[in-house]
């Protein structure tokens, strides 16, 4: 069962940032799988593991690129302080929580990370460098991080 189904609405001009989201919405996926069938321990570590580590290397693979390129640099910071407090939030906040919970803090934290992720995506990374490399003309022709 899919809990995010990838949509157009979801894509920015730079295919391998698409790939990362797509990659991390899958892995979302895969967790709320475990999760709905008595998995927990193996949905933490997924969490932890892919969840937790990608994201961090996908939101500094983003902030090179935007560098790279000359994305105004109040709107990098501006993203880059929203990277660092979702990093911030996930280790220092939900992961202890998901922790020491059971399975109703674990859903909770997942619903904050996929809610996050969608607008994030949608109104920082499609709206924000998407539009932006659109109107100048840029091709990023960057690959997706690995894991």
């Amino acid at each position: 069962m899919e809990i995010i189904k990838w949509t157009k609405d979801l894509e920015s001009t730079v295919s391998a940032f698409n790939g990362e989201h797509k990659f991390l919405v899958k892995t979302i996926n895969d967790i709320y799988n475990l999760l709905m069938n008595n998995k927990r321990e193996e949905a933490k570590k997924l969490l932890v593991e892919k969840v937790v580590s990608y994201t961090d290397k996908h939101f500094k693979h983003e902030e090179e690129v935007m560098e790279r390129y000359g994305y105004p640099e109040e709107e990098l910071e501006k993203h880059k302080k929203i990277h660092r407090f979702f990093v911030r939030y996930v280790v220092d906040t939900l992961a202890p929580q998901i922790e020491k919970g059971g399975d109703k803090e674990f859903r909770e934290a997942l619903n904050f990370i996929i809610g996050w992720l969608i607008m994030h995506i949608k109104n920082m990374d499609v709206k924000g460098y998407g539009e932006w490399f659109k109107k100048k003309g840029i091709e990023v022709p960057d690959k997706m991080v690995e894991i």
